[in-house]
C-alpha cells in the first residue's frame, strides 16, 4: 500500500513538474490583465517590488515562476486576493492527468476579445494553419 502511494505521488510530482509552465503562464496572464486594468506599468510594479521591469515581463510571460511570497505581495499591490491569479484554471486532477493543454486555457480567453472581427481573424488563422502543410 505504501509503495503504491509513493508511486502515485512520484507520478504526480513528475507530471506536475512537466505541466507547471501551463499554470505559470496562466498566473502570468492574470497578473498582466490585473496590472493593465489598474493602469499600472511593468515599471510601476518593478519599482514597488525593487526588481527590474524585465523580471515583471518574465512573470507575465510565464517564463519565470512567481514565488508564493512575491505573489502575496503582488495581490496586495493590486488590491486582490492570491486566488484571483488562479481563477479560471481547470481542476488539479485535469492538469495532472495531462488532458489539459495551454490551448485549452487560451481558447476561452479568445471569446472575451471585444472585437468579433479579431475573433474571426484568429479563428481563420488557426483553421488555415491546421489545413496547411505546416503541420505535416
Amino acid at each position: 500500500m505504501a509503495r503504491q502511494i509513493d508511486e502515485i505521488e512520484d507520478g504526480m510530482l513528475e507530471l506536475s513538474a512537466r505541466k507547471a509552465d501551463l499554470i505559470d503562464k496562466h498566473v502570468g496572464r492574470r497578473l498582466r490583465d490585473r496590472r493593465r486594468s489598474l493602469d499600472l506599468s511593468q515599471q510601476d510594479i518593478a519599482n514597488i517590488l525593487s526588481i527590474s521591469y524585465q523580471q515583471v515581463q518574465k512573470y507575465e510571460s510565464g517564463l519565470n515562476r512567481v514565488s508564493a511570497g512575491r505573489l502575496y505581495l503582488l495581490a496586495h499591490i493590486m488590491h486582490t486576493t492570491v486566488g484571483y491569479f488562479y481563477e479560471g484554471l481547470p481542476s488539479g486532477d485535469e492538469i495532472l492527468s495531462g488532458r489539459i493543454t495551454e490551448m485549452d486555457l487560451i481558447i476561452p480567453e479568445l471569446e472575451t476579445l471585444p472585437s468579433a472581427n479579431v475573433r474571426d481573424a484568429l479563428s481563420d488563422l488557426v483553421r488555415a494553419i491546421k489545413e496547411s502543410k505546416m503541420l505535416s
